[in-house]
């Protein structure tokens, strides 16, 4: 019979590997960590973007109230404006007449 040789295998150490396997842990956490950090920073740039959007819709809503009470100033003063001509007329034709 034939004799097999047998080969050693290297024995590793167990501080080494798991010196290792810690290694890897810590860099799978940070990398987990820093895409965690990146969707943070994308919902305070929206929630940064949605605040500006809000005041410009407060803004505008001012606006449009300040051109509502203009337009009725502006009504007001048509209205009191051709009842003058009216009146104006009327006197310009009972004088024309008599």
């Amino acid at each position: 019979m034939k004799r097999k040789n047998k080969v050693a295998k290297p024995r590793s150490n167990p501080i080494i590997i798991g010196f290792i396997n810690m290694f890897f842990d810590l860099i799978k956490h940070f990398i987990k960590d820093f895409e965690n950090l990146h969707k943070v920073k994308k919902i305070d740039k929206f929630d940064k973007q949605f605040s500006t959007l809000e005041h410009l819709v407060l803004k505008l809503e001012e606006k449009m109230n300040e051109n509502r009470r203009q337009l009725e100033d502006l009504k007001s003063r048509l209205m009191w404006g051709n009842l003058t001509i009216i009146i104006l007329v009327i006197i310009n034709i009972f004088l024309i007449i008599k």
